[in-house]
């Protein structure tokens, strides 16, 4: 099998979709990196909207992670190349995403650190759901918003990241009602999960 073959197979790790998944997992590190270095933002009224910070590099590399997210289900869908594989790992990556931005973004004091348990707990939750769920035979499909909380997600870590000014707006305060949003979001999709879950589970003790 050459390249091109195991890029649209269904068959192979390697595909596509997996690849940008791999990549996406792969730039936690480097996100990671930049925040570590990122300093003492200054004041916003003396902020200019395009000099460099490490923690804009940061937000950068969300950006990149967020298009990969949407392009590799998106091509796995129309290529019908969806994979055991790439569904384990796809969620699992989002997850571990999540978990170290907000943990270094907490660490810049730049969000609430009951924001940060909310949004944790809720996907440790919903993760334990479908583990529970899949040993009992119960597949429960991701809901529209679940998906939207993902990307809400993401674009409100990228605010925070870049944190100063953004097109004359402070980019902390626009990423902290992104990820209250995100929150609502996440716990309106958690709901309606783990009703399908004991409603299916009633369904098959009837």
């Amino acid at each position: 099998m050459n390249w091109s073959q195991r890029l649209t197979s269904k068959t192979t790790i390697f595909n596509l979709p997996n690849l940008l998944t791999l990549l996406r997992l792969a730039l936690i590190p480097v996100m990671a990196l930049f925040l570590e270095y990122d300093s003492e933002q200054p004041p916003f009224e003396k902020d200019w909207m395009f000099r460099y910070s490490a923690g804009r590099m940061a937000a950068l590399v969300v950006a990149v992670a967020g298009i990969t997210d949407l392009l590799d289900g998106y091509i796995a869908r129309k290529w019908k190349i969806e994979s055991l594989f790439g569904k384990f790992l796809d969620p699992v990556v989002d997850k571990v995403f999540l978990l170290v931005g907000l943990i270094l973004l907490m660490k810049l004091k730049r969000v609430n650190p009951y924001l940060v348990i909310l949004l944790l707990s809720r996907e440790f939750l919903i993760t334990a759901l479908r583990a529970v769920a899949m040993g009992e035979g119960i597949v429960i499909a991701a809901g529209s918003s679940g998906k939207f909380k993902t990307i809400f997600q993401m674009v409100g870590l990228g605010f925070l990241m870049w944190y100063g000014n953004t097109f004359g707006f402070p980019g902390v305060q626009i990423g902290t009602v992104i990820l209250y949003v995100a929150l609502f979001l996440s716990l309106y999709s958690g709901y309606y999960y783990l009703r399908d879950f004991f409603s299916a589970k009633q369904l098959l003790e009837d």
